[in-house]
């Protein structure tokens, strides 16, 4: 199976232009043979927490759905959903016949999100998809160890990301570099589980880029820091079989002592 990855740069309330956008790279990811492309974090609206929390995504998800029809293949993206009061950040696997496969709540919520969202309450479903299993996180979950571990313990072979990753130096007092994340975290946590990780993020001044697909095996196929781009890279049975015979880490486990 072929994943694409888009990293790209959102306009904030520009629901038709970032449609567009998401529409032609659903077409390049087509063309290059891939049966799903990924999607930034709640990229159909633009992601600033206080300006977008109140837009409800249920249209934008439909439009995708027919993106998805029309260009035979299945799209990752996040949205805002709505349930009376309550707002979430949601991401949806789109078949390339137009159908919600699953949803998923994003559970850690980072920074201002906790100003205008509502944490999910429940992990990520399993889903068989091109004969994976596959699940969804967004962002912030993949930053946390447990998370990544206990999908992977739940059957998951490939996790889809929408992120949204801020620039943040290393100079700053409060905060580390966070190009480490998509860099050195998502593909240690790929490898640690043996998984494939695919992981888009944002591009251009405010967002760190670097978009990847971390594969079981260490390999890593990655986007630079602000280039709008489209990455591509192949799953396969074998791949992930080989890396689970070679790398013990999940059966090595002392769950006798933690």
């Amino acid at each position: 199976m072929r994943i694409s990855v888009l990293q790209a740069t959102a306009r904030i309330g520009d629901i038709g232009g970032n449609l567009s956008r998401l529409e032609a790279a659903a077409w390049e990811a087509e063309d290059k043979d891939s049966q799903v492309l990924v999607t930034p974090e709640l990229f159909t609206c633009g992601y600033d927490p206080a300006a977008v929390h109140d837009i409800d995504g249920a249209a934008a998800l439909s439009s995708v759905r027919s993106i998805a029809r029309d260009t035979q293949i299945a799209i990752v993206v996040s949205t805002v959903e709505h349930e009376g009061a309550q707002r979430y950040i949601v991401a949806h696997l789109v078949s390339a016949a137009g159908d919600v496969l699953t949803s998923y709540r994003k559970t850690h919520l980072f920074g201002s999100e906790v100003d205008y969202f509502t944490p999910g309450q429940s992990l990520p479903q399993t889903v068989s998809f091109e004969g994976v299993t596959v699940a969804l996180g967004i962002c912030y979950d993949v930053e946390y160890p447990e998370f990544v571990r206990t999908v992977t313990d739940s059957g998951v072979q490939l996790l889809l990301v929408p992120t949204a990753v801020p620039v943040r130096s290393a100079s700053s007092a409060d905060t580390f570099d966070t190009t480490l994340i998509p860099r050195r975290i998502v593909p240690a946590r790929a490898l640690e589980n043996t998984i494939t990780i695919a992981y888009a993020n944002h591009a251009g001044r405010d967002f760190a880029g670097y978009s990847c697909i971390a594969l079981p095996d260490g390999e890593v196929v990655a986007a630079g820091p602000d280039l709008a781009e489209v990455i591509v890279a192949e799953i396969s049975a074998p791949l992930f079989d080989g890396a689970r015979r070679s790398n013990p880490y999940l059966v090595s486990r002392r769950r006798d002592l933690y």
